[in-house]
């Protein structure tokens, strides 16, 4: 699946006074209806920010920008939660955005199928920010970039 480009993500959770996150390529959007939007990714069934997702019900996603390579590189291969004071986040209640990311979404935990290789998690976006002039942090070929267009 390296061949395959796609945006890199990170999703977040927050517990207390710590920040857990892990890197996705398997964000999908399901309804884009502004009332209710809905989207799916994918984590594998021992995924700690998982486990974390499901006994809280709340969670970020965070779809990177050019230029959080070094971003997306901790949170594929670091499993320690960041502490809420750090600077890179934006805390709001629930959730914790990743600072200067291209879009967050903030979700509700609406169902996870666990009858698979792997756990689906289905979630309600309760709040979205986008920023059309960050361009997306792109994976292809086990490296990081940029769409580029003509």
């Amino acid at each position: 699946m390296s061949l395959v480009p796609t945006s890199v993500s990170v999703i977040s959770c927050r517990e207390e006074s710590s920040i857990y996150g892990c890197t996705i390529s398997s964000l999908v959007s399901v309804n884009v209806q502004e009332e209710s939007p809905e989207i799916v990714f994918v984590l594998k069934k021992q995924s700690l920010v998982g486990d974390k997702i499901r006994a809280n019900n709340f969670f970020t996603i965070n779809v990177l920008s050019v230029g959080q390579d070094g971003v997306a590189h901790k949170y594929s291969t670091e499993r320690l939660p960041d502490n809420i004071l750090d600077s890179n986040w934006i805390v709001d209640g629930n959730f914790a955005a990743i600072l200067n990311s291209r879009i967050t979404m903030n979700c509700k935990l609406l169902k996870i199928y666990d009858n698979h290789a792997a756990n689906i998690f289905v979630g309600q976006v309760v709040k979205y920010f986008g920023d059309h002039s960050k361009p997306s942090l792109i994976y292809d070929a086990r490296r990081y970039g940029r769409f580029q267009s003509n």
